[in-house]
């Protein structure tokens, strides 16, 4: 499993101390002052969102654990990391509609020069480029990539299992051939492993950088690395410096492989208050502002020097019932809550239409996707008659955990509430501490819940349902159906094409029969920025925004 799958997404904090609108513009247009901080480097000349070379970049979070091999869940960290590190295959940027798109299940090779499979697709080559070094001067050789593999899977974290879930099961099967060639070699021909790598998990990192921070008690050098880049970036920019809670600053790499950004400096300034962020945005004091409530979006759409990026996104969007907790272990029960739920309501309410409603546990825009099965609107009278046979003829009383925070949870929360209500369903919104909810959903503790985002980096439909239906990390409703169970263990690692799309066919239809969901949305990715930014290109695999393909032109 990937970090990526944690519901921890960009998120607004609540509390913003009086003035901090002043003070924030104050400080965006003062530019990055260094400040403390464990990275080396100072924030260099003044800069405001006006200067062409510069972004200024509004956050609603600060960075978390900087180790790409065991990176905390939240998307502000991964996003950075993204822009610092660089790997051996990445996705392709092919035109869609004219707009340039990082394609999901198209890769090339990143850091590699070139990548080639023998006959039986189990042993995939990678041959890297020339004269690649880090930031440091440090070469960027066969022997990293070896080494790094070999912490990757010495750690056990989460990158480990993404690997050896494509049958690289462990790094001796990662072998160095040479200065400039490196092996994968698979226990099984899988169609896996490519989706499973192209992600910062898989950072190269230093070698001789890491030994310098060993210890006896940390010989992985992972404390020093959770809030460290150091040299050994080799991506397009570099971790100029960093000042917890206020801001971190991102350089051009003189010396990355590709093409030179031309935005050569990017500062990010945390901003928890959402209205604040959307005034930076609305005076011109900052470039890009992530998180904006979508009342706020459709505001900003009026305004001719603000563009907003909507692209459709694979996140899933679901109520969650356990299918061990009562009444939700019958089936009759959880389609009932399907006829119940508002979906037009809470696309048109909640995501001010920014979003589609779900309609198979395979999200569109991953290969199989079908909407045939899909039997649930909102029909009432559907939905009592399937209490009434379920042995509730007036109904029950249960509560749907939200997390705190989570305002789209709460607001679709109220309309579910609303609904059911009609159906005899009494139902009780709690909302739990974030901590509190991620502890007892990784525990498979929580009844009935309200789950947002979803992505599975691989968009590969036995990836996906083997992560969500089939593995006891994240199924987290408990969900068994031992037919269901036994194709996605026999399609998984299997290189048939053709019997994988018919399997995948067969099991939406159980599984929307099944309804271990109510099937919600699907919510549009939405970002808002200054119209004088260009260049945006989207990446569908993880919604990351690759700051290299950006520049400026004219006023903002």
């Amino acid at each position: 499993m990937s970090s990526l799958h944690h519901p921890i997404r960009r998120r607004a904090g609540r509390a913003v101390l009086a003035g901090a609108m002043a003070i924030a513009i104050g400080a965006a247009a003062a530019g990055c002052g260094g400040g403390s901080s464990s990275n080396s480097g100072s924030g260099g000349t003044p800069a405001t969102a006006q200067d062409d070379s510069t972004l200024i970049v509004a956050q609603p979070e600060d960075l978390q654990n900087l180790d790409p091999t065991l990176s905390s869940g939240d998307q502000v960290t991964q996003e950075m990391l993204t822009n610092v590190y660089d790997w051996l295959v990445d996705y392709k940027v092919a035109d869609a509609d004219g707009k340039p798109v990082g394609d999901a299940n198209q890769f090339v090779p990143a850091i590699a020069q070139s990548m080639t499979w023998n006959k039986s697709h189990t042993v995939l080559t990678f041959k890297l480029r020339k004269g690649l070094k880090f930031l440091n001067g440090n070469p960027l050789d066969a022997q990293a990539v070896k080494d790094t593999y070999d912490r990757v899977f010495n750690q056990k974290g989460v990158t480990a299992s993404l690997i050896s879930m494509a049958a690289v099961k462990d790094k001796n099967a990662v072998t160095v051939k040479g200065d400039d060639t490196v092996q994968f070699h698979l226990d099984k021909a899988n169609n896996l492993l490519l989706g499973n790598m192209a992600q910062f998990g898989n950072s190269i990192l230093d070698p001789k950088l890491i030994a310098q921070h060993k210890t006896a008690s940390d010989p992985f050098a992972h404390d020093w690395l959770s809030t460290n880049v150091g040299g050994g970036a080799q991506g397009p920019y570099q971790l100029q410096s960093w000042t917890s809670g206020s801001q971190w600053v991102l350089t051009a790499n003189p010396s990355y492989r590709g093409p030179q950004p031309k935005i050569q400096k990017i500062i990010f300034k945390v901003i928890p208050d959402p209205s604040t962020r959307y005034q930076l945005l609305q005076s011109g004091a900052v470039d890009i502002a992530f998180g904006l409530p979508l009342k706020d979006i459709q505001k900003a759409k009026q305004n001719a020097d603000i563009q907003i990026v909507n692209e459709p996104s694979r996140n899933v969007v679901f109520l969650g019932m356990n299918s061990k907790t009562k009444p939700f272990d019958n089936v009759k029960v959880r389609q009932a809550i399907n006829y119940a739920v508002p979906y037009k309501t809470i696309i048109d309410k909640v995501l001010l239409g920014y979003g589609q409603q779900m309609t198979s546990p395979i999200p569109l825009g991953t290969p199989t996707h079908t909407d045939k099965f899909n039997t649930y609107t909102t029909d009432l009278n559907k939905a009592k008659a399937l209490l009434a046979q379920a042995g509730f003829p007036k109904g029950f009383s249960t509560t749907l955990q939200v997390a705190s925070g989570n305002d789209q949870g709460k607001q679709t929360a109220i309309w579910v509430q609303q609904s059911l209500k009609q159906i005899g369903v009494k139902v009780t919104i709690n909302q739990l501490p974030g901590a509190t909810y991620n502890s007892r959903l990784q525990k498979h503790q929580l009844g009935f819940f309200f789950f947002n985002n979803w992505i599975s980096i691989n968009n590969d439909p036995f990836y996906h349902l083997y992560w969500l239906f089939d593995s006891d990390c994240c199924n987290y409703t408990n969900y068994d159906n031992a037919q269901v169970k036994s194709l996605i263990d026999k399609d998984l690692l299997s290189d048939d094409e053709a019997t994988r799309d018919a399997d995948s066919v067969k099991i939406q239809q159980m599984i929307m029969n099944d309804a271990p969901w109510s099937f919600l949305y699907q919510p549009n990715y939405v970002v808002a920025m200054r119209s004088n930014v260009k260049g945006y290109t989207y990446f569908p695999a993880d919604t990351f925004t690759r700051y290299r393909y950006l520049y400026k032109s004219g006023k903002g």
